[in-house]
């Protein structure tokens, strides 16, 4: 794979790189470096498959990626987990991922997990925190986080800390390249303007858009009815496609759509509507723009394309239940009914 080659596989399916000439000579290195975080709130759900595959991108095009599960980072955002829930909720994360990288056939040998509290507490990153800290206005760090971090009337300090915390993770990963959905475009962007202040490179960023909600709007692990989690049975999927939007002919904030062209497409080469006979018979897509066409001018219908997504998604999810089978206690604990 040429240069070129892997920068194409890198900028597919993504909505913005800060900047393409920066990782054009990323590119240029022996073994370039990535990394992507996770705060392990809510239960993964499919709409995290998207990045998941972005993964297998930068694995394939030569890169070592760091998996970061941020622990401390969710217990920051207004507690969205506990404290005496961090370890396990950051375990449910590393097993449910390398479970979806497993179903996704995505080789993982340069893909290693790390777990934020591990190195952030170390004495040279919280004194580089500081440092921030006094360089960053209140304004400044709540504007970077406002679309990732949860602010009330009277925000707790942590949502503060929040974004400042990951604009030093980069640096103590020893990434090239720091990859994420829009939604963190604030922070990373703090980052390159503040980090040369402290004698750091600026991030190079990758930014994949998100995927919007079987309701449309954008997919949330905390609401039940816009998402189809990972480890949700096949019938529950088929019961959450079937009420999901999909209007005939409505391309718009259509998250089937959606899933379909970012998803379903990068898993596989082509994607197939079974139909009986007398409707026509079985299509077959060999790319979105086809698909999207014939949906448009109403050749596609939204229940015949809805029962190949919910198909495609149990196909994709079936391995990750199954090896979650054996850690429901962890389930359990991690997410308590109370």
């Amino acid at each position: 794979m040429d240069l070129n080659e892997k920068f194409e596989l890198i900028k597919r399916n993504t909505e913005e790189t800060v900047q393409d000439d920066e990782l054009k000579d990323i590119l240029k290195k022996k073994i370039p470096s990535a990394y992507i975080g996770y705060a392990p709130t809510g239960k993964l759900h499919v709409g995290h498959i998207f990045p998941i595959i972005k993964i297998g991108d930068f694995l394939k095009a030569g890169f070592n990626v760091k998996f970061l599960i941020a622990d401390l980072h969710a217990f920051l955002d207004d507690m969205k987990s506990p404290w005496e829930l961090l370890k396990l909720r950051a375990e449910y994360y590393k097993e449910t991922v390398k479970a979806l990288l497993e179903s996704l056939n995505i080789k993982t040998e340069k893909l290693e997990f790390v777990r934020g509290s591990d190195f952030q507490l170390d004495k040279k990153y919280q004194m580089d925190l500081l440092h921030l800290m006094g360089e960053v206005t209140l304004k400044r760090a709540r504007r970077a986080a406002a679309e990732v971090v949860r602010f009330k009337d009277d925000p707790k300090l942590g949502g503060y800390v929040y974004p400042l915390m990951q604009v030093l993770d980069p640096v103590y990963l020893k990434a090239d390249v720091c990859f994420s959905g829009i939604d963190q475009r604030g922070i990373y962007m703090l980052g390159r303007e503040i980090l040369p202040k402290l004698n750091y490179n600026k991030p190079t960023c990758v930014f994949t858009p998100l995927l919007p909600g079987l309701k449309g709007g954008k997919m949330s692990a905390s609401d039940t009815g816009s998402k189809i989690g990972l480890l949700d049975s096949e019938k529950e999927v088929d019961e959450k496609i079937n009420r999901s939007y999909c209007k005939a002919g409505e391309t718009k904030d259509n998250g089937i759509l959606l899933f379909v062209k970012n998803v379903l497409f990068m898993v596989n080469d082509e994607f197939i509507v079974k139909r009986d006979k007398k409707f026509g018979g079985d299509l077959i897509y060999k790319d979105y723009a086809e698909l999207e066409k014939d949906f448009k001018n109403h050749k596609l219908h939204p229940l015949d394309l809805k029962k190949a997504v919910s198909k495609e998604i149990n196909d994709i999810i079936k391995p990750v239940r199954k090896r979650l089978e054996n850690k429901k206690d962890l389930v359990k604990k991690a997410y308590p009914d109370k």
